[in-house]
């Protein structure tokens, strides 16, 4: 017997899910009187939730790509249903890169090729390697636009996904350095506490991100489901 969620149900428990998470991170950093970011950095298991969060996107977008395909009279290269295929293949990568900081090596790797002397405005290249990530994927929906159209319930789904991944950028950028928060406080332990906290919120922003994403998938292939049977 399988077991139907309603997109209602699973947004439900993925933010149910999310908040136990972080708050358990929390939590247990608190009764262990730990700093939290201990959880919430690289290679914390909020990363490793969050490494989950995307295996789980890839998965629903190539059983997507399968449905929608099937439905198809023939095989295209150019037909818009093989936009789930790249957007798989794309959080696949996602994922590599969660786990192996694809994106920071590729930030020290530019410093060594180029002479760049490490300082606090250089530091955010990582974060502007994620933008790029962030940016090439609406590129990718955006050349699509004609395949979204079929799944416009989804699309808000969407547009907070990507607005959380934005805000998790946008921290990113702020905590790459401690610079811009010395431009608000003067007590070097508020700037520590400051610091930590954003790095929170930014990874925080990142594990929502990943159960809008999750939400918004599932959702378009429930669509692709009905549009099948529909044919």
């Amino acid at each position: 017997m399988q077991i139907k969620f309603s997109n209602r149900k699973v947004i439900s428990i993925i933010v149910f899910v999310e908040i136990l998470v972080i708050g358990s991170a929390l939590l247990r950093a608190m009764l262990l009187s730990l700093n939290p970011r201990r959880y919430f950095a690289e290679q914390g298991y909020v990363t490793w939730v969050s490494f989950l969060q995307i295996l789980i996107t890839a998965y629903l977008s190539w059983k997507i790509f399968e449905s929608r395909k099937s439905a198809a009279t023939s095989i295209n290269l150019k037909a818009g249903y093989n936009l789930w295929a790249i957007l798989s293949l794309g959080f696949l990568f996602l994922g590599l890169d969660e786990i192996f900081q694809l994106h920071e090596n590729l930030d020290y790797f530019i410093h060594n090729l180029f002479q760049i002397r490490q300082t606090e405005i250089t530091d955010r290249i990582d974060s502007l390697i994620v933008l790029i990530y962030a940016l090439f994927g609406v590129g990718i929906l955006y050349w699509a636009k004609s395949e979204l159209k079929k799944f416009k319930s989804a699309l808000t789904l969407f547009g907070i996904a990507f607005g959380l991944i934005f805000m998790m950028i946008l921290f990113d950028f702020l905590t790459d350095s401690r610079d811009f928060l010395r431009l608000f406080f003067v007590n070097s332990s508020t700037v520590e506490i400051a610091y930590h906290s954003l790095i929170i919120i930014e990874e925080s922003c990142k594990i929502f991100a990943g159960g809008m994403f999750i939400a918004a998938f599932h959702r378009c292939l429930q669509i692709s489901k009905k549009l099948k049977k529909s044919l």
